[in-house]
């Protein structure tokens, strides 16, 4: 009897855990069926929300880049026929693609306001109406998208011609087939934020935190070669020397120089002034007596010329507001930025007809030849150097 009720009770809990399971079984179907009508109809609610987003989105775009070059130029720093160009060229030669939601138009639009006017992400999507994600994927496409632009963006400098009018470029044009000037070079600094262990390596000898980036640049004030991503402690030498010596560097043909500061060494492929006498153009401005020798002649014409490298570091932070404040980008992808600013600073001054901040340039052509790949004084170039103030004098005496 004990034995047939144990086994009746044994059949009992068995059959309770098998009806346990069932019901969790059934309860586990009933939910992820709700769950999926609920899915759904949420699909239906973002569908619905896009498709009513989207004459909004269209409105705020066009008001843009349609409406008035007012407007075009306000934000994106260009005009609407130079960004519809820019638009063909990042998508025909850069790779940009239409999203199903976004357009090319759209996330070149968002990139450029961006780089313009600094504005942050939270910003952008609320001018845009979009999500933070989009604007930020946009921004990163878009920047890498460019950056491919580089060999058609940046210009191929020819050295000053001997028929050069402009008074402050005629005493370097061509005295021979091997001898000419090229353009101007320089360093800026460009704030940026980094962590607080590479602070020290940052920054300035005025206390700042940026990068040290060095910019060549023809006398059309178009860039030529950039080279960020520095520290700001380095010297300008410093990043010359690494600019010349690197694989893709900075190229000079044999004859061929740029004008640079007293910060930079008197030698074959740079022009610097002479050192210990006046120089800035300050110095000959106002009640200041006008050029003494001949070094200090030549100090002012050269640097009248070289100032078309600090115009253009002026022209390219003016233009781009990302430039003349620290972002929370990190270090690299702001020395990215940096270099996008400066190829579509190059773009603006060839497609505009009247670049809003200076005139229009011409685009330059390539010269290959043997290229300069050290930096050293040279007692020829300081030699030729001495010759030109020289002739610089006696035309002065004899005006």
């Amino acid at each position: 009897m004990d034995h047939q009720l144990q086994s009746d009770i044994e059949c009992f809990i068995i059959l309770e855990e098998i009806l346990c399971q069932q019901f969790l079984v059934m309860f586990i179907f009933l939910f992820m069926v709700i769950h999926g009508i609920s899915i759904k109809r949420n699909r239906h609610v973002i569908r619905y929300l896009m498709s009513s987003r989207v004459p909004k989105i269209i409105s705020h775009l066009n008001g843009i880049v349609q409406d008035s070059d007012t407007s075009c130029i306000d934000k994106l720093r260009m005009d609407r026929n130079s960004f519809h160009t820019l638009v063909l060229l990042t998508k025909e030669v850069g790779g940009l693609t239409d999203s199903k939601y976004m357009s090319s138009s759209e996330k070149l639009a968002m990139f450029l306001n961006i780089l313009a006017h600094h504005e942050k992400n939270r910003s952008i999507k609320v001018d845009y109406i979009r999500s933070g994600w989009s604007v930020s994927q946009a921004f990163n496409e878009c920047l890498k998208v460019i950056l491919k632009l580089a060999p058609l963006l940046l210009v191929n400098p020819k050295p000053v011609l001997e028929d050069e009018l402009d008074d402050r470029w005629r005493w370097f044009k061509v005295y021979a087939l091997s001898i000419g000037c090229l353009g101007a070079l320089d360093g800026t600094y460009i704030q940026i934020r980094v962590s607080s262990k590479d602070k020290p390596r940052y920054r300035t000898r005025k206390g700042e935190i940026a990068t040290n980036v060095l910019g060549v640049c023809d006398k059309n004030l178009n860039f030529t070669y950039v080279l960020p991503g520095w520290e700001g402690s380095a010297a300008d030498s410093r990043v010359l020397r690494n600019a010349i010596t690197r694989t893709n560097g900075l190229k000079i043909p044999e004859g061929n120089y740029y004008l640079c500061d007293g910060g930079y060494t008197n030698g074959n492929g740079f022009l610097s002034p002479y050192r210990g006498y006046r120089y800035w153009l300050r110095d000959w401005q106002g009640e200041n007596p006008p050029p003494q020798c001949r070094e200090e002649l030549f100090n002012m014409k050269h640097a009248r010329a070289r100032n078309a490298i600090e115009r253009t570091f002026g022209l390219l932070k003016g233009r781009w507001g990302i430039l003349r404040s620290p972002s929370w980008y990190s270090v690299k992808i702001h020395n990215r930025i940096i270099s996008a600013c400066c190829l579509i600073h190059n773009f603006i001054r060839r497609e505009m007809e009247v670049d809003p901040l200076e005139i229009d340039v011409e685009e330059q052509v390539e010269y290959q030849q043997d290229n300069i790949d050290v930096v050293e004084s040279s007692q020829e170039w300081t030699t030729w150097r001495d010759e030109l103030a020289q002739s610089m004098w006696n035309a002065y005496l004899n005006n």
